[in-house]
């Protein structure tokens, strides 16, 4: 059994706190989008990396010492073979901490530097075979006109949206997956980094807006603010009584799930539909358990399908911090109950859910080994079972 990796709250927050804008449908089953016996599928003969920060440290060494052999700039592409270095390092990238590993690669300039890079600082567009590899001419451009964007100034996003529509409206296959990949970087980066929750703070919303919001119907040309986000490729969301801008998902799937490879449309059609139904809110899980054990499972087996898939580092997590929750509950939907430690009667049908329906996955697995050891315990969290937790959380 595999175990499970800590999961931390930032990494939680960013799989489980996204909200859908408009109509997405119901997630799908598992035998919908994928097969029951996935076939294997091959190593990627190189990876192609997008360099996210300016003046990147290409290094004869995998850790901070290492000599700089050269720098890359913000925009530029690299290559890879898939070498992740054993290590892992603190580095702050853009005011945001970062606990990664580095990554071998070598430019794709006619110098062909060669050595280790840090993982955070680069953006996989691309993994498989040379013969299909994405046009790199196509995508440097597009690359450098997004640097040339301000990720605080809105209408950066809608001019990011209108180079894609002007220059990738025939792209298919793997370019079009690098290309949906750089715009949803791009956008999500302005989300992160721009503070547009200062715009809508200065609306005065209605509770029917709170609600339209919350159901997803909100109309976004209500506003000229609203209306321009819309336009930039955002959409709204509300939590904890704040309503503020996130990536619409829905308007990237209008526009690349025709035209993207078959994994990322799944990947792409899977995230559009569990955004519909929000999974966490203010330290609770929203949905029924057993729709956060469906997500677990599909993920493992689109993992399973797709081992080398270009964003496998986040299908992974998504994967393990769905099962992460499964098993140990959140700080206001606890597995067990605080008072006598017991397990709730929540938490003991969805586990037994779990091993009906997915008996020998990985999941199934996990989520037995807990179970009997907890049925073993009387039903409760004694220190057993706090030392099995803690194993999980720790391996």
């Amino acid at each position: 059994m595999k175990p499970i990796k800590k999961i931390t709250f930032a990494l939680l927050a960013a799989t489980v706190l996204v909200s859908a804008c408009n109509n997405t449908p119901k997630v799908p089953a598992i035998s919908e989008t994928l097969p029951a016996t996935p076939p294997p599928s091959p190593k990627p003969e190189f990876y192609l990396y997008a360099v996210a920060v300016d003046k990147l440290n290409l290094r004869d060494q995998p850790n901070k010492n290492g000599k700089v052999v050269t720098q890359f700039p913000e925009g530029d592409f690299v290559e890879g073979t898939g070498e992740i270095s054993a290590n892992k390092e603190e580095v702050t990238l853009r005011g945001i901490p970062y606990n990664e590993p580095y990554f071998k690669v070598m430019s794709t300039t006619p110098e062909q530097h060669q050595g280790w890079a840090f993982s955070a600082a680069l953006v996989p567009v691309y993994a498989g075979p040379r013969a299909t590899a994405p046009d790199l001419g196509r995508l440097s451009q597009f690359s450098m006109f997004i640097k040339t964007l301000n990720v605080k100034k809105l209408d950066s996003g809608k001019k990011a949206w209108d180079y894609v529509l002007q220059n990738f409206g025939n792209a298919q296959g793997t370019l079009a997956d690098a290309a949906f990949i750089l715009l949803e970087r791009f956008l999500f980066r302005m989300e992160v980094e721009g503070d547009y929750y200062t715009i809508t703070e200065k609306i005065k919303w209605a509770d029917s807006d709170y609600e339209a919001i919350s159901k997803e119907t909100f109309d976004m040309n209500k506003h000229p603010a609203t209306k321009s986000m819309a336009e930039s490729g955002f959409c709204l969301a509300e939590g904890e009584g704040m309503i503020f801008p996130v990536v619409d998902w829905q308007k990237l799937g209008a526009f690349f799930a025709t035209k993207v490879t078959p994994p990322m449309k799944q990947y792409m059609e899977q995230n559009i539909a569990e955004q519909k139904n929000q999974l966490w809110s203010d330290g609770g899980i929203m949905i029924p358990l057993e729709e956060v054990a469906d997500r677990a499972a599909w993920w493992e087996k689109f993992n399973q399908a797709n081992p080398y898939f270009v964003r496998s580092e986040e299908t992974k997590n998504s994967q393990e911090s769905l099962l992460f929750l499964l098993i140990f509950g959140a700080d206001n939907t606890p597995a067990f109950n605080y008072e006598d430690q017991s397990v709730t009667e929540d938490f003991k049908k969805a586990w037994a859910y779990v091993q009906q329906k997915y008996a020998g996955t990985e999941v199934g697995k996990s989520v037995k080994e807990i179970a009997d050891l907890v049925a073993a315990e009387g039903g409760k969290k004694t220190k057993k079972v706090e030392a099995l937790i803690e194993r999980y959380m720790t391996e």
